[in-house]
């Protein structure tokens, strides 16, 4: 409680997040209390947030821990490490049944929080400023697609370009209302479906009060609490689009991709995001942005992020003297061939993600700094779950499926050269169609260290092989098992 109760107050809503900590969101008397007033709305929004960033979810296991493990992220230190089994895909082990239900029951936790939201909204609307009225509900109905998607992303169905036959196959539910009724499981294509509608929803609110349309039509947006600052902590108009061109690259509709991407990258950049100033290469670790955080394009505020993961990236034990079991990191052999320190030194020793991520302990075990623990930290506590990267890489992908290779190429470069790459090291315009495939590859496997995206992205294209595992990569392992619980009552 302590912890919560000090999120909020960066937040400056302690109290009225209190209060509704003190309310049980799940009772109608409750509801109709917390939304008697504006105020109520924002307090239960902010609830909502504060769910997420439970290390059940996105304050962990949805991030660096149990997701970035199956992305075979992290090297297989044996069977002491908690992960161990989330490596080797043994989905019948209790320590991996636990992780992946509890990722599935906080998620639904949120969303049935986000649906009595957007429930009591349209009834209450008469109380609430238009503008207040629009952010609100869209911001409600982007995070119930964002959070219906990565639930969707472990448990559903990917390679939908090449397997089209699982756009047909019954998934999960697809949760809009708030009640406690067992929502039927509907197919891949359905699900889809309703993403789509939530976040054209999302946008079309969004975007007079969110988005460089602001500018042009001078809307003030009332906001003297301080309630819409910081909004890349917050599901903002530039992360709809984000999650549109995530969502239209999964099913392989590479135009509307291109579109939705290049809007972030344009006016996003203008409004929302920049690439990283290079800060990083500060001599003064307090002012090293690790995260590279002006390029969050929707991030949450983790508070006691270091408690949470520091047993999980240092060297040794808490005594500082035994083997740590727990520890997350690169072998260091590995490392090297990612980066191609052998063959392309220069190059890689001006990567910031090389020269200033990595604490290199011995020639075999390298220490992620991602998220390490720096006094007076001026970027500490986020974690960003979409980043402006990812947008040029979605370009990328997608341009290079089209056939359009210089242009795919121009997109990585893009991201190398603010990486610290110089550009005399660029990408060559020559790159066949797969040889872009595999520097998209390799982009995302050093980019997403410990944000939980590779996984997805292996899934998304169906690869049958992966770095780090001789697993045989398919459906049985991609596509996690529900939980007992929602195949004994969802129907399924």
């Amino acid at each position: 409680m302590k912890k919560i109760l000090i999120f909020t107050a960066l937040l400056s809503l302690l109290t009225s997040c209190n209060k509704w900590l003190e309310i049980a969101p799940k009772s109608e008397i409750a509801s109709n209390i917390l939304f008697e007033s504006e105020q109520g709305f924002k307090d239960a929004l902010m609830g909502s947030y504060l769910l997420m960033t439970s290390q059940n979810t996105y304050g962990f296991e949805s991030t660096v821990g149990f997701v970035d493990n199956l992305g075979q992220q992290y090297y297989n230190s044996g069977t002491s490490n908690p992960f161990y089994y989330v490596m080797l895909y043994q989905y019948d082990q209790s320590s991996v049944i636990s992780r992946k239900d509890n990722i599935w029951s906080t998620n639904y936790n949120v969303i049935s929080n986000l649906n009595n939201i957007i429930e009591n909204i349209d009834l209450k609307k008469n109380i609430l400023n238009p503008v207040h009225y629009a952010f609100i509900k869209g911001e409600c109905l982007g995070l119930r697609a964002f959070l219906h998607f990565d639930l969707f992303r472990l448990f559903g169905y990917g390679n939908l370009v090449n397997d089209p036959g699982s756009l047909t196959k019954v998934v999960m539910p697809y949760v809009t209302r708030y009640t406690k009724q067992i929502t039927p499981h509907i197919t891949v294509s359905a699900f889809i479906d309703s993403l789509k509608n939530d976040l054209d929803k999302a946008e079309k609110l969004l975007a007079p009060y969110d988005s460089l349309e602001l500018k042009a039509t001078q809307t003030v947006v009332p906001n003297g609490d301080q309630f819409y600052n910081n909004r890349n902590l917050r599901f903002n108009y530039y992360a709809v689009k984000a999650l549109q061109a995530r969502l239209y690259l999964w099913i392989g509709d590479y135009d509307n991709a291109i579109l939705a991407a290049n809007e972030v990258i344009t006016k996003g950049r203008s409004n929302l995001v920049s690439f990283h100033s290079g800060n990083i290469n500060d001599p003064t670790p307090k002012n090293k942005d690790y995260t590279f955080s002006t390029e969050h394009i929707f991030a949450v505020n983790i508070q006691g992020q270091y408690d949470i993961i520091w047993p999980y990236i240092r060297r040794y034990a808490s005594d500082g003297i035994n083997t740590n079991y727990n520890k997350l990191f690169h072998n260091g052999t590995v490392a090297d061939n990612l980066f191609e320190i052998k063959t392309k030194p220069q190059m890689s020793l001006s990567d910031y993600r090389y020269k200033e991520l990595y604490n290199k302990v011995s020639t075999t075990e390298y220490l992620l700094l991602k998220f390490t623990y720096v006094d007076q930290s001026l970027y500490k506590d986020k974690m960003p779950l979409i980043k402006l990267p990812e947008m040029y890489y979605i370009l990328s992908e997608a341009y290079n499926e089209k056939g359009n290779q210089a242009t795919a190429i121009d997109y990585l470069n893009t991201v190398r050269i603010n990486r610290g790459i110089a550009s005399s090291f660029n990408l060559a315009t020559t790159l066949t169609k797969d040889g872009v495939r595999a520097e998209i590859e390799t982009e995302y496997r050093k980019e997403f260290i410990s944000e939980g995206q590779l996984f997805y992205y292996y899934k998304r294209l169906g690869k049958t092989s992966i770095a780090g595992t001789s697993k045989v990569m398919d459906n049985t392992v991609y596509v996690l098992p529900l939980p007992q619980n929602e195949i004994e009552m969802g129907g399924r």
